[in-house]
């Protein structure tokens, strides 16, 4: 029998993804990328912007469908989405006609979940994310901040495995991303009924963000994997941890895959 650890490990193997635009030109989006993503690690991809980032996690969430090669979560191929699975968009991804709280319990409604129990589960993350006091708001009166505390609210409430983060505080100010970056690492650092860690993929341009969150770094260029760098910096981070050396040589190191810097001897 499978360990229940395998149930979250992503594994791609040569995974290419091509479309045609518009104009008739071929698109390399993804060109043979290959990993391997242990359960509970939480990873950042990050790359120059039209490099695969958002394209792997389409594919990565069943949303898209690989050209070539496989991807695989828990053993099992994807395919399609699954509610094992979570994403938060890029962009404000609640439903503007139902309350916070009917937001955050839609996913365990659709999964057949007892009025009682949902509205328990809704309650508690939405206590955990800070917006208890808002619950029966509707999104329009809410600020982009507290909106993306929704999106983690729900995700993290529907029980996936794998959680998919794409630039989810992009658009943010320095203050409310980094409060959200504390809301995030203190959910993923909670285990799930089944006692592990989530997995957690987060697409950020942000190299600063990465080297705070992640465990290990993907960075992708061209459509292909160029670089796999591990974070080994102790946790809890902060902005004082940006300065030990390790980190300084692995900024260094990735803004010079997006271009920003020539490689240091």
């Amino acid at each position: 029998m499978a360990s229940l650890i395998d149930g979250s490990t992503i594994t791609a193997s040569n995974v290419s993804q091509r479309f045609r635009r518009a104009d008739g030109q071929l698109v390399n989006a993804l060109a043979s990328v290959s990993f391997t993503i242990p359960e509970g690690q939480f990873v950042c991809l990050v790359g120059p912007s039209g490099c695969g980032k958002s394209t792997l996690l389409q594919v990565m969430s069943g949303l898209l469908a690989a050209t070539d090669g496989t991807l695989e979560v828990g053993n099992k191929r994807v395919t399609q989405p699954a509610p094992e699975r979570g994403v938060v968009f890029q962009k404000d991804s609640v439903f503007p006609w139902l309350r916070v709280i009917d937001n955050v319990e839609y996913g365990l409604k659709c999964a057949g979940v007892a009025k009682g129990r949902r509205r328990e589960i809704a309650e508690h993350y939405l206590e955990r994310v800070g917006l208890s006091h808002v619950s029966r708001a509707w999104p329009r009166e809410l600020s982009g901040g507290m909106l993306k505390r929704v999106a983690i609210a729900t995700v993290f409430a529907n029980g996936a495995n794998v959680l998919m983060l794409d630039e989810p505080f992009g658009a943010l100010d320095y203050v409310t991303r980094r409060q959200l970056q504390e809301v995030l690492l203190t959910l993923w650092g909670e285990t799930t009924g089944s006692g592990h860690r989530r997995t957690v993929i987060f697409v950020t341009h942000d190299v600063d963000e990465a080297l705070l969150l992640a465990d290990r770094v993907l960075v992708l260029r061209g459509g292909r994997l160029v670089d796999d760098l591990a974070v080994a910096a102790p946790r809890p981070r902060n902005t004082d941890s940006l300065l030990r050396a390790d980190l300084v040589q692995a900024k260094h190191t990735l803004l010079n895959h997006l271009g920003l810097e020539r490689s240091h001897a």
